[in-house]
């Protein structure tokens, strides 16, 4: 029987009003399949290094189309040690979720064990446990929202790893006119529908040009990560088909992809000399879409 469900300590639960935490169990399971996983992929990075070596000593076609799927940036060695140390620093985390929970379910049964003998001895304490166990949750929900974060962060994708640097690249770019001496920014208070967000800070209101990328709620990044998507995915697209990235060929194409798809965003609210086609932008317009590719190429393909 587990400590949380003996039943002083259930009984105690429930005059403090609050549930009992979750089972680890569900967490072992959720760790044993990640550590097996990851160690799948490691495996798949020693096999794979053999089957590269046979094939670079030949050359041609064939061989250069295996060097790109088994070694470039988005080749299958590289995903898979990538997925490898991201699945086993999720198993990590997991693991401080469970011994989070193991700790916290310990204190909270202690609590619950003293309440169930203070309705009879001491009633006048159960208010001030109910409040001990209310904070302790509280704290506990504190904890498990970071570790939330930490894991999502943890199984991001490479590409959506790099466009999110792309992106705080440019909330950056955009904040650097705003300095002040004293190293911040002229504020620039905008207000939040991010419910999550807004819960985390007790407010609704934020202050977008003295807040970092990571740190800003979801609606304030969506533009730069829209833009930073589709740099980053012309950008992909030009390398793997052998285009010059700093040709200026390319900069005006992927520009075009960048404006383009942030009026089909934005169409109902842009000013006329924003609504046209690309092509019949002005040139300080153009520069806009611009410096979105090439804040791209900075973070992604520094010179």
């Amino acid at each position: 029987m587990s400590l949380m469900s003996d039943p002083a300590v259930v009984a105690g639960l429930g005059l403090l009003g609050v549930p009992p935490l979750p089972d680890v169990g569900v967490l072992d399971r959720h760790i044993a399949a990640l550590d097996a996983a990851a160690e799948h992929h490691r495996r798949l990075v020693p096999e794979g290094a053999s089957a590269y070596r046979i094939a670079a000593r030949n050359q041609g076609l064939a061989a250069d189309t295996m060097h790109a799927y088994l070694r470039s940036q988005d080749g299958a060695l590289p995903q898979a040690e990538d997925l490898a140390a991201r699945l086993g620093s999720a198993a990590g985390a997991l693991r401080i979720t469970r011994s989070v929970i193991v700790w916290a379910g310990g204190v909270l049964a202690g609590v619950a064990v003293i309440a169930a003998a203070a309705v009879t001895v001491a009633p006048h304490l159960l208010l001030r446990l109910r409040a001990i166990a209310t904070q302790l949750l509280t704290d506990l929900r504190g904890v498990m929202s970071g570790i939330g974060r930490l894991l999502r962060h943890l199984l991001r994708s490479p590409r959506a790893r790099r466009i999110d640097k792309v992106s705080g690249r440019l909330h950056d770019e955009w904040r650097a006119a705003r300095r002040l001496s004293d190293g911040t920014f002229e504020p620039r208070i905008k207000k939040t529908t991010d419910k999550v967000w807004a819960r985390r800070h007790g407010t609704d209101e934020v202050d977008i040009a003295n807040t970092r990328y990571d740190d800003l709620p979801a609606d304030w990044q969506k533009e730069n990560r829209e833009s930073a998507t589709v740099a980053v995915k012309a950008i992909d697209a030009a390398r793997k088909n052998g285009t010059d990235l700093r040709h200026g060929d390319f900069m005006e194409d992927a520009s075009e992809k960048v404006h383009d798809e942030w009026l089909r965003r934005n169409k109902d609210w842009a000013p006329p000399e924003q609504s046209l086609k690309y092509g019949d932008l002005s040139e300080a317009e153009k520069e806009k879409d611009r410096v979105v590719v090439r804040q791209a190429l900075d973070v992604l393909y520094p010179k």
